[in-house]
């Protein structure tokens, strides 16, 4: 196994979901946070599409286990739709530096998966790691002073991290059943259509972005999104969820790097702490070997 090239999926999982974060927060403002996560779903079908495209006839489909595809497809794609609502409506109401470091620590949660339900190995080094996470996290949301009840989004962030956990790891035996691109095809379909349903279910409507700008920012954050799940899917064809996830889970890196530097935005002393310490710990993580 070559290591480096393993992990510079993950990498590339980091830049481009933490770039697509940053651009959805602001079409998140405009079009409302449900709208938002449908069509970054549905736009991001582009992506697997054409890969897949790309490689049936170039190669062949390949072995596909339909029997897993079917009914881990669905249960994946659920769970990403209810996370993806959740964690746009944490970056439409709360600060993006906050909902996406906490949403990061989804990598405990798959982690946890990975090791009780997938059976994958975790170090002591990596308990420890984990713990300084966890505590980066609790950090994040001591905000003294804040007594009106109003939330950082923090709230939001541990939602996702939930939802997300469960369903990064199931990407794994996912991507074992189909491939990483059709595994990321069939789950963003599906996902879309989910999507849709909690959309009407809230008795609201689509809402497409009346600039041509905002458009185009839309569309680049939907395709970001999806290369990122190629990326992070194609990383777990080669390595374990323990691996791969707290590589990925640093994508707030990225995102706030960015809301700094364009939208000014300064994360108060505590949060800009546990921010750091979060970000440390999941760095961290991606250079310590299972035992």
């Amino acid at each position: 196994m070559n290591f480096i090239f393993d992990i510079s999926w993950g990498i590339l999982t980091l830049l481009t979901w933490g770039i697509a974060d940053f651009l959805v927060r602001g079409i998140a403002l405009r079009i409302g946070s449900s709208s938002t996560a449908f069509f970054v779903q549905s736009i991001g079908v582009v992506v697997p599409a054409t890969a897949l495209g790309v490689l049936f006839f170039s190669s062949g489909l390949g072995p596909v286990a339909w029997t897993n595809l079917i009914w881990l497809a669905p249960v994946n794609a659920l769970l990403a739709s209810l996370a993806y609502v959740i964690y746009y409506t944490g970056l439409e109401r709360g600060s993006v530096s906050v909902v996406s470091s906490v949403a990061s620590a989804w990598l405990l949660v798959a982690v946890l998966v990975g090791a009780l339900v997938l059976n994958e190995t975790v170090s002591s080094e990596q308990r420890v790691l984990i713990a300084v996470v966890l505590a980066g996290i609790v950090t994040i949301g001591v905000q003294p002073g804040e007594g009106n009840g109003k939330s950082s989004g923090i709230a939001y962030g541990l939602g996702a991290m939930l939802l997300l956990g469960v369903a990064l790891a199931l990407s794994k035996p996912l991507t074992e059943a189909a491939g990483p691109f059709l595994a990321v095809l069939t789950t963003r379909m599906i996902t879309s259509l989910f999507t849709f349903g909690l959309v009407r279910a809230r008795s609201q409507k689509l809402r497409w972005p009346s600039h041509r700008l905002d458009m185009w920012v839309l569309i680049a954050a939907g395709l970001l999104d999806a290369a990122g799940f190629v990326a992070y899917n194609i990383g777990l064809d080669r390595a374990s969820v323990v691996v791969m996830a707290p590589i990925a889970a640093a994508h707030p890196l990225a995102t706030i790097v960015l809301a700094m530097v364009v939208l000014r935005e300064r994360p108060k002393l505590f949060q800009a702490i546990g921010i750091v310490v979060t970000l440390i710990g999941v760095i961290a993580l991606s250079f310590v070997s299972p035992g």
